[in-house]
């Protein structure tokens, strides 16, 4: 549980963070600029006891 804490903190750097609110212009192959917003999805599930 504290591994994956410190993992998400490392993560969740400034940059990121500023990043993540506010977008990054990204140039793709065919020239387009299109605004990208990274997001992490998290998939959790309680499963119940036999």
């Amino acid at each position: 549980h504290e591994l994956m804490q410190v993992i998400w903190l490392l993560l969740m750097d400034d940059d990121f963070m500023h990043a993540y609110e506010f977008g990054i212009v990204v140039e793709f192959l065919d020239g387009i600029c299109q605004w990208v917003f990274p997001w992490f999805f998290t998939y959790s599930a309680d499963y119940p006891e036999k």
